[in-house]
């Protein structure tokens, strides 16, 4: 199966839209919740002005931000940030559990300069104004962060007609935010799995240990294949569930009930193993939850990575750190392996094909950072707080480029399936 048939996702809906979900300057995470065949339930707090101060449970999720202290509100006059350079303020960046097999997720915190974060959550501001305007010729949309040594921040656009640059103009007037407007054509039909050169072999385990099933490894669904993630917890309920791309079950990705019930494959050396059938699947994230068979349970882990294991995420304001400091993300894919790649954009909207635009997408890397089968696969980065290499995890990688002068993969971000989903790392 194409890595590129996550964003036929999009076709599940009748009419082309933009979720109206919103995150603001703060990584919302919700409180008490779980998903439901209604959809998302988004009810849910938010900790006061001193910032996150609890853990956050697998069973009870609490809403974490970020803390200015008392300069909450930056003005602008004439371009101008009336912040002095050396003020710093306190960012939650990652949700992570204090040691491997912990069951709470603890907020990670950091300082940032004041002048940057600020640019930032005006950027993520007109983001969201952007999304909520459902512009047609949009082709996508992401904040893209500066450097810490710049109080700026960009919007880069991709669109099929420049008069959008006049509509979208007047949302960033006297910000610090820097959009930038790409003139794309037509986006052209993906081409077909058989027009691709062959990737060669997939990664299999030479023997699955029931007890402890690792991400990056090759999953298979009916003819198609892809790569399992870690382990993917119910915020709730504190279920590990497997997962991997929507779209390795078919019908491009559209799936959310139809496909329940249908089993997953876990090829190894000593046979093919179930280890598990659907449960949903979530279109407009291109992941599909699938509940354990006994005695099958996933891992928090990478199979190639030794012994790191996955312990936890970042926020949105965690990967505009990564991007502000030039740290690249890896993912480990069943075809290709490790790669590594610079984070390209974040909280982003891709309208590439179908009549439903994603949001909470990251962009990262180039084409050769992904192949058909390596859908699923999670990027990460080494956990800096950490003396043992584990691992915090930015998104599940669900497609790449394949239009003129555009390079690049990307996927739902992991602060996204949290926030709209109740689902993390």
């Amino acid at each position: 199966m194409d890595a590129e048939d996550s964003e036929t996702a999009d076709v599940d809906s009748d009419a082309r839209g933009r979720p109206d979900g919103r995150d603001g300057s703060e990584e919302p995470v919700r409180s008490d919740r779980g998903d439901g065949p209604d959809g998302p339930d988004r009810s849910g707090g938010r900790d006061g002005p001193d910032g996150p101060d609890r853990s956050i449970g697998r069973r009870r999720v609490l809403q974490t931000g970020l803390s200015l202290g008392a300069v909450g509100v930056l003005a602008y006059g004439g371009g101008r940030a009336y912040l002095d350079r050396n003020e710093t303020g306190t960012i939650t960046y990652a949700l992570a559990r204090s040691e491997p097999g912990a069951e709470d997720l603890e907020p990670r915190t950091k300082e940032v300069p004041k002048q940057w974060h600020e640019a930032l959550r005006v950027a993520f501001e007109v983001q969201d104004r952007i999304r909520d305007a459902a512009i047609a010729p949009m082709v996508d949309a992401f904040v893209v962060p500066a450097g810490y040594d710049e109080a700026a921040a960009s919007i880069a656009v991709s669109t099929t007609e420049e008069d959008i640059r006049e509509t979208i103009g007047s949302f960033v007037e006297s910000t610090p935010v820097d959009l930038q407007v790409s003139l794309v054509e037509d986006i052209p039909p993906r081409p077909e799995p058989s027009d691709s050169p062959d990737p060669g072999a997939p990664y299999t385990l030479s023997e699955l240990d029931p007890d402890a099933v690792p991400g990056g490894v090759y999953c298979e669904a009916g003819d198609h294949g892809g790569t399992l993630t870690s382990a993917l917890y119910d915020a709730e309920s504190g279920t590990p569930y497997f997962a991997t791309s929507n779209h390795v079950f078919g019908a491009g990705g559209t799936k959310e009930t139809e496909h329940r019930g249908e089993p997953l494959e876990v090829p190894a050396d000593d046979g093919s193993h179930t280890v598990g059938q659907v449960d949903r699947g979530y279109p407009d994230a291109d992941v599909v939850r699938v509940e354990p068979d006994d005695p099958f349970t996933p891992a928090p882990a990478l199979d190639t990575m030794g012994s790191a294991e996955v312990v936890g995420q970042y926020t949105k304001a965690g990967l505009a750190d990564l991007a502000a400091r030039d740290e690249p993300l890896t993912k480990v894919g069943a075809m290709t392996g490790e790669t590594t790649g610079q984070i390209r954009g974040v909280d982003g909207v891709t309208c590439y094909t179908g009549r439903v635009c994603k949001t909470g997408q990251l962009k990262w890397g180039d084409e050769g950072v992904l192949t058909d089968g390596d859908s699923g696969s999670v990027n990460f980065h080494v956990d800096e707080e950490a003396d043992d290499g584990h691992l915090l995890v930015g998104g599940i990688n669900n497609a790449r480029s394949w239009w003129p002068a555009a390079d690049f993969a990307w996927g739902t971000a992991a602060h996204q399936l949290l926030d709209e989903h109740g689902l993390h790392f």
